[in-house]
């Protein structure tokens, strides 16, 4: 039996409440303009996650070291060539993403 792959998509750049209004801080950090994002989605979830340590205290704190483990238990099963078990990893790591941007 085939093992279907996991998939995975994080979507950044969806409109805010604000509009086109600058960020919160007047930086402009991450709109891409050489201020200390340069656009690409790697920096913005980045950020993302930053903000979300920041302001999400404990729980956030849990929830990024809960992807981090999922993260590495995905590595793990691929060096074990455990199909299920990286099924089982990429599951969590994707639940422990979806809890942490969607908070």
């Amino acid at each position: 039996m085939a093992m279907r792959k996991p998939t995975l998509m994080i979507a950044v750049g969806l409109g805010g409440p604000h509009g086109g209004e600058q960020d919160e801080d007047n930086l402009q950090r991450e709109r891409g303009d050489g201020n200390g994002g340069d656009g690409d989605i790697a920096t913005e979830a980045i950020l993302g996650i930053v903000r979300d340590l920041h302001h999400g205290g404990p729980l956030a704190i849990r929830q990024v070291r809960l992807l981090a483990r999922g993260l590495e238990d995905m590595c793990q099963a691929v060096m074990k060539k455990d199909d299920y078990a990286l099924e089982e990893a990429a599951a969590d790591a994707r639940d422990a993403l979806h809890d942490l941007i969607s908070e």
